[in-house]
């Protein structure tokens, strides 16, 4: 039933991509916009049906993101349809008699009212058939609705969160950096005591040397004459 609604839809099928030959220009994808159904749109029945597929884009502070039409997403909501499908003749099986008079050679409206002759011999009323458009327009937009509090969910544990925390290692840099200039200060006030003080350690050295040399050279000079006056004493007084 997924794979008839896929039909319905015009879901494009996903095909490798082939590569382009040197001397050809890379044909560019055509892709199919989809714009989220909001629920005040269903209720006032503000949806419209004449033009199904839009551009969608997501702000980030990286730049403008575009939407394309996901598989895996289509499948998704066109489950959520296939589910909740009313029984008897509703807007999928009026989709189906329309999908029906695809290839014959009618304009549009014809297509439309043609189908709609098939709903009303099943007793089908366009009040009703409306109806139920509104009912899978209001599937789709409690699937919109569940999207949105996933992706907030997703928004502020991938990204928000992770930001303040990028904030934090920036403010823990900042610390550190103001840490490190503090600490250089520091070191270089600390290289020029150690300068300062070994060239009063030199000066104290040489200054103590000297007067180490001063003091046993007086002593020996005392000395000297104290052992001469000695000498003398001993020749001449005895």
């Amino acid at each position: 039933m997924l794979r008839n609604l896929k039909s319905l839809f015009l879901v494009p099928e996903e095909k490798p991509k082939a590569k382009p030959k040197k001397t050809e220009k890379p044909v560019e994808k055509t892709t199919k916009k989809v714009k989220p159904v909001a629920h005040d749109d269903i209720e006032s029945n503000k949806i419209d049906v004449s033009q199904p597929t839009q551009k969608v884009r997501s702000n980030f502070s990286s730049g403008s993101v575009e939407g394309v039409v996901d598989s895996k997403i289509v499948d998704r909501l066109l489950a959520a349809m296939d589910k909740n499908n009313i029984e008897g003749f509703d807007y999928l099986e009026y989709k189906k008699s329309l999908q029906a008079l695809e290839k014959l050679p009618m304009d549009e409206a014809t297509k439309y009212r043609s189908a709609f002759a098939t709903a009303q011999t099943m007793g089908v009323t366009l009040d009703k058939l409306m109806e139920t458009t509104k009912f899978y327009l209001k599937i789709l937009n409690d699937e919109n609705n569940k999207f949105n509090s996933t992706f907030k969910n997703q928004v502020k544990d991938k990204v928000h969160n992770r930001e303040l925390e990028v904030k934090e290692l920036e403010n823990v840099i900042k610390q550190k950096s103001e840490m490190i200039k503090k600490l250089t200060t520091e070191i270089d006030a600390h290289k020029k005591s150690i300068t300062e003080i070994n060239l009063q350690v030199e000066q104290s050295n040489v200054k103590i040397l000297k007067t180490e040399n001063d003091f046993k050279k007086s002593f020996i000079h005392i000395l000297s004459q104290i052992q001469e006056d000695v000498e003398k004493m001993e020749k001449y007084l005895k």
